[in-house]
């Protein structure tokens, strides 16, 4: 399960979360759907650890993410744009 309470990101003067709590429980899959630059991807990042949240907190199986990384080998994430190696798309390497 993971919830998160209360979460606030800014980026200087933007505030980019404003007080964001959601709960999402094991086996469930959720959506996040609004207009470019409403905090769906920071939020995200926040979720996976790789934005610190000014406030609030985010727990994982009632653990605070904050103090372990290892809970994101269990949280399944599909990005909008795919990066991989350029060896692995190249025509070059169909040959």
């Amino acid at each position: 399960m993971i919830i998160a309470t209360n979460v606030t990101k800014r980026f200087g003067r933007l505030t980019a979360l404003n007080d964001v709590s959601a709960t999402c429980n094991r086996g469930q899959s959720i959506s996040l759907i609004g207009p470019n630059g409403s905090g769906k991807t920071t939020f995200i990042k926040c979720l996976l650890g790789m934005v610190v949240p000014d406030s609030g907190f985010i727990t994982f199986n009632q653990q605070n993410i904050a103090r372990d990384w290892k809970y994101r080998e269990q949280i399944g994430y599909m990005p909008q744009i795919g990066r991989f190696p350029d060896n692995m798309t190249s025509p070059r390497s169909c040959r």
